[in-house]
């Protein structure tokens, strides 16, 4: 009797810290989301889990998506790149009527003008930062003027896919209404694209 509630309790001790540990797993290295983050809530997105959560909350945009991205780096070669997913995403939104904009430094328009032309050929709305004398390191997508993606991640292959990169995905209409402030203050000072 006794040996048999030993290793009942080794057993139940064993479980948990198997539990635990798959609990802190998740914790530690989050997965796309399978439910919308509530409302003032944050979710850390380290190195390749911002890529899912950002396509899983883009296909939940209904009204915007608003973009400031200092570099995105198109490539014609590799549709199953994910940044060509994002940008594809994008367009396909913006056909659809979601309001879409996004800002980008010139160092995007000179180091990968197929991103610029993908774009512009796809009719979305895009504008360079206010001066070449200004750089727009910013990283932030803007969703429904209550997701905002914030943090260190490019839209660059390398970026989305091997590199350790860290950002923030907060669902807080009161941070997304600052963010949007900022965003439209670098769209209206942005230049156009011809």
């Amino acid at each position: 009797m006794k040996n048999a509630r030993t290793t009942a309790i080794v057993i139940a001790f064993t479980l948990g810290v198997i539990a635990g540990y798959f609990i802190a797993i998740q914790t530690i290295r989050p997965q796309a989301q399978q439910a919308v983050l509530p409302e003032g809530s944050v979710l850390f997105l380290p190195d390749e889990t911002y890529f899912g959560n950002l396509t899983y909350y883009l296909d939940l945009a209904n009204e915007s998506v608003y973009v400031v991205m200092y570099v995105v780096k198109y490539d014609s070669n590799e549709p199953n790149d994910p940044v060509n997913i994002l940008l594809r995403k994008l367009v396909d939104l913006y056909s659809r009527g979601v309001d879409v904009k996004i800002v980008i430094d010139d160092q995007t328009y000179q180091s990968y003008p197929e991103t610029i032309s993908y774009l512009v050929e796809s009719g979305v709305p895009v504008r360079l930062d206010e001066s070449k004398a200004k750089t727009t390191h910013a990283k932030i997508v803007i969703i429904d003027g209550k997701y905002v993606f914030i943090g260190s991640h490019n839209w660059t292959e390398s970026a989305l896919t091997l590199n350790h990169e860290a950002t923030l995905l907060v669902n807080s209409s009161k941070l997304a209404k600052l963010v949007l402030e900022y965003f439209n203050g670098i769209w209206s000072e942005g230049r156009p694209l011809k």
